[in-house]
């Protein structure tokens, strides 16, 4: 009895504050349209083409409100294991980036920024049992339109590099990033796997970060296009703005040069 009303008084609490898994669970709660714009650069892709892409994301599910999520925050039991931050976050060298994907990141799709998006296998740490058994739950829910479940699932295979300078907005700019990208590339996981020549393990093991360059500059525009609405839409909805420390401490950073965006320097 004791401990059922302890759970019913800290499920009455509503934080209006963020966390990263509340942070998390309010992005994944946000759909965004996204068919226009993987048709667009799956064309593209096939296409051979380098030209301009153009991205109209819109929200199709309005942001949560702090009591919606508190309805359904986790009390007890862990938080999921793709909205922790161990899983979210990392460093260059858990996929052991090459130099020349570090500077198409860096210096090209995520120029100017204090964060990149990182794709390819986590080669640091070694994934259990348990692992391989999420994964293959994610799997089953994704199930395509045909019915047929993926055959590789990605969402474990990119991570955010944050830089030593970034602040709580460039967390949540990033992690708005993160999720975006993982859904492109649950959306694109069975392109990876060239013609039945190779299986699942091996397609993953092989996708790394230039395998994805234009799902990651299709990612990075429409962070652009819709992070300062998410603002907007969150001190709407009675979200406090991330302040100094409110996400607490993410550990894992590392340090680069940031240079402006092209578009600013030929402006000035």
């Amino acid at each position: 009895m004791e401990i059922f009303c302890m759970y019913h008084e800290m499920r009455s609490v509503v934080y209006k504050t963020f966390n990263f898994e509340r942070m998390y669970t309010v992005l994944e709660d946000i759909l965004l349209d996204d068919n226009n714009n993987s048709t667009h650069a799956n064309d593209n892709h096939h296409k051979g083409t380098t030209q301009k892409q153009h991205y109209h994301p819109i929200f199709t599910k309005p942001v949560p409100t702090p009591e919606q999520i508190a309805s359904k925050e986790k009390i007890f039991l862990p938080p999921d294991h793709l909205a922790r931050r161990a899983i979210a976050f990392g460093s260059p060298g858990r996929t052991a980036l090459d130099p020349n994907e570090l500077q198409m990141l860096i210096n090209d799709i995520f120029r100017g920024e204090k964060y990149f998006l990182v794709v390819g296998q986590d080669v640091k740490n070694a994934r259990g049992l348990s692992a391989r058994v999420r994964q293959w739950r994610r799997q089953r829910k994704n199930k395509r339109k045909d019915g047929k479940v993926p055959d590789i699932d990605l969402q474990e295979h990119c991570h955010i590099v944050l830089h030593a300078e970034a602040n709580n907005l460039d967390i949540l700019k990033s992690a708005l990033a993160l999720v975006i990208l993982r859904r492109k590339l649950v959306n694109s996981g069975d392109e990876f796997v060239r013609d039945g020549m190779e299986t699942a393990a091996e397609a993953e093991r092989r996708i790394r970060s230039r395998d994805c360059e234009d799902i990651l500059r299709e990612t990075r525009g429409e962070v652009d296009q819709i992070f300062p609405q998410l603002l907007r839409e969150l001190i709407k909805k009675g979200w406090q703005p991330p302040l100094r420390s409110m996400l607490g401490r993410v550990s894992v950073r590392a340090e680069w040069p940031i240079k402006r965006t092209l578009g600013l320097v030929s402006e000035l």
